[in-house]
């Protein structure tokens, strides 16, 4: 058994006379720290059930369905409650009413009864579901268990955990509920904790996190969550809230404005406004992007092509502008509510994203676990100079519909200032760094080999630091509005593929001496891309021909990574450069995977 040890993480539920979690250790095994609980190990970690209120949640559909058929017929009955009977009168009879047909039938007690029954069966049924669903969080995995006939049993290894979600409808947050996605980077291996309170499913995300990397790190010691030990124990992780302003609070004592809180809560870092690491997307920026983006052009387009169809051919073409308006309002609502109040924010367990109007989203994606990032610019917002960002990981693979996935998003709108962060938030230049959690026996020695690089060369060390970072700001900044020097180009003929697109498109192995080095390619001409992926992330490589390539002389570079909306590939290069390249890019993904599984190997031997 793994020597994990993952502190402050909430009780379970347990029944009477079981055993707890976890014990205490003696006085032997940890020194006293002020200010911080007394350190405890998991023993063996117990089942915990959800919130009572989950299958509420899980069944609402038909809960709905019952409810609006019982509205349909006792429509008059409760209009009569609110209404004046003129108003009733006036809106005709009901010849449903289910009260007076009983009557009627002589079937009032009976239909009573029926009613009566029906309901017991409802609450026995939820009440079975909530006792028959459980999860745990070990040392090596988090399992969860549902079913009462037809049993399930989900099980998401600690390391291969790719980001973990907080998902919480407009009825949910009124209840003060939030449901847990953890995502795995298989199909189909999504574990769902449906429901949790608020403030728990924050607790059990941050044990979740904690418990991820110090798998990652070859079994880490004792750990605590962050905001526990720099807040002590007077406000646990799980009593911290943030206000829309991104400023932390503790939690009040009292029930109705905790809960109030809760349903406020943006769920940022309290860490992140203090250290400047939060990027927001203003409402009148997301406001004007969504009218002048891609989809709005396409929907105008069809506008215009349905007007002069009626005016040239026949008027009842114009039928059509009305399922085109409903489509354009709705999508409209949809990308505005899933935009709304978006924050990203940098935290000690990864990157932190959030947003939404009624429902809300939050996404923590662990360090590491980004494959590829790519800056989009639609023709409509060039003269603003806005961009959007997505990224590509394992949990919102192609193979898992993530494609599609608003998560997908890491930037729905912003400037080139607000894109360079996010590049440097999500690919920082040294990932070791990224990797090791604060504290940890690796990330401490990775800070004293920093100290004797200091140590040897002096202050130049520090200034060779921030050189290289103004060095990659200034090289990204010119991949993304720049010429691209310094990039492969397309070859002489391109023109004939790739348009007008020719003069952006571009490759370039960037840093390829160095752990971080990374593959860049530019594209487009009516949309405007930059793809960046670290080249540890390279699943495999091609060199391919086409007929048309073949024809003209040229070749297709293309780098592969888990599927995703982010595509690493270009087109239209000579052939010979191609080759050359190619074999660069071959060398450059052996030399930095081969350094990246040495670093693996000694941060589990000093872990």
């Amino acid at each position: 058994m793994s020597d994990n040890t993952v502190l402050g993480a909430p009780q379970p539920e347990r029944p009477p006379g079981e055993a707890s979690a976890v014990q205490p250790l003696s006085s032997g095994d940890a020194p006293a720290v002020a200010g911080v609980p007394p350190i405890q190990a998991p023993v063996e970690p117990q089942w915990r059930r959800l919130h009572p209120l989950s299958p509420l949640l899980r069944g609402g559909l038909f809960l709905l369905v019952v409810v609006g058929i019982i509205v349909a017929n006792l429509r008059d009955r409760i209009f009569e409650l609110f209404l004046d009977q003129r108003f009733v009168d006036a809106m005709g009879p009901n010849e449903g009413d289910l009260i007076d047909y009983l009557a009627r039938q002589r079937l009032l007690i009976w239909g009573l009864v029926a009613v009566l029954a029906a309901i017991l069966v409802i609450v026995a049924i939820s009440w079975l579901s909530w006792r028959f669903s459980t999860f745990r969080i070990t040392p090596e995995a988090v399992e969860s268990k549902r079913g009462v006939v037809f049993r399930q049993h989900r099980r998401a290894p600690l390391e291969r955990i790719q980001s973990v979600n907080l998902q919480r409808s407009l009825l949910a947050r009124l209840l003060g509920l939030t449901q847990v996605d953890v995502q795995t980077a298989g199909q189909g291996g999504k574990v769902a904790l449906q429901y949790l309170g608020h403030r728990d499913a924050k607790q059990v995300r941050e044990q979740i996190l904690l418990a991820s990397r110090a798998s990652k790190m070859g079994g880490a010691s004792q750990v605590m969550p962050a905001a526990t030990a720099q807040h002590g124990a007077e406000a646990p992780s799980s009593q911290i809230a943030v206000d829309p302003l991104g400023q932390a609070y503790a939690v009040a004592p009292s029930a109705f404005d905790s809960r109030l809180r809760d349903i406020a809560d943006f769920d940022i870092d309290p860490n992140a406004r203090e250290s400047g690491a939060l990027i927001r997307v203003p409402v009148g920026r997301l406001v004007a992007s969504l009218l002048l983006g891609t989809e709005m052009l396409s929907v105008l387009i069809i506008v215009v092509a349905i007007a002069v169809t009626s005016i040239w051919a026949t008027p009842v073409a114009l039928a059509g502008l009305v399922p085109v308006g409903l489509v354009m309002v709705s999508m409209l609502i949809s990308q505005f509510n899933k935009g709304f109040n978006f924050v990203l924010s940098r935290a000690e367990d990864g990157v932190r994203i959030g947003a939404g109007l009624t429902a809300t989203s939050t996404e923590t994606i662990p360090s590491g676990r980004v494959h590829a990032v790519e800056a989009r610019q639609p023709i409509g917002w060039r003269p603003f100079g806005w961009w959007k960002v997505r990224i590509t990981t394992a949990g919102h693979s192609a193979a898992e519909g993530g494609q599609n996935k608003m998560q997908n998003t890491v930037l729905p709108v912003g400037n080139i200032e607000d894109v360079l962060r996010v590049f440097e938030t999500l690919l920082p230049a040294d990932p070791r760094l990224s990797a090791a959690p604060a504290g940890n026996d690796y990330a401490r020695s990775v800070a004293e080999s920093f100290e004797v690089e200091s140590a040897v060369a002096g202050s130049a060390v520090e200034d060779d630091e921030s050189a290289n970072a103004g060095r990659r700001r200034n090289a990204l900044r010119d991949a993304l509005v720049g010429s691209g020097e310094g990039y492969v180009r397309a070859g002489s003929k391109a023109a004939a593929l790739l348009w007008f697109g020719v003069r952006r498109a571009g490759l370039r192995i960037e840093d390829a001496s160095e752990p971080h080095a990374s593959l860049r390619v530019r594209r487009g001409w009516l949309t405007r891309s930059l793809a960046v992926m670290p080249i540890v992330r390279a699943q495999s490589i091609q060199l391919g021909r086409p007929f048309a390539h073949h024809l003209l002389g040229l070749a297709s570079l293309q780098a592969h990574t888990v599927l995703g909306p982010v595509r690493m590939q270009m087109r239209g290069i000579d052939l010979e450069v191609a080759q050359q390249t190619f074999d660069e890019l071959a060398e450059t993904v052996v030399r930095v995977q081969g350094h990246d599984a040495s670093n693996r190997v000694t941060r589990e031997k000093n872990a």
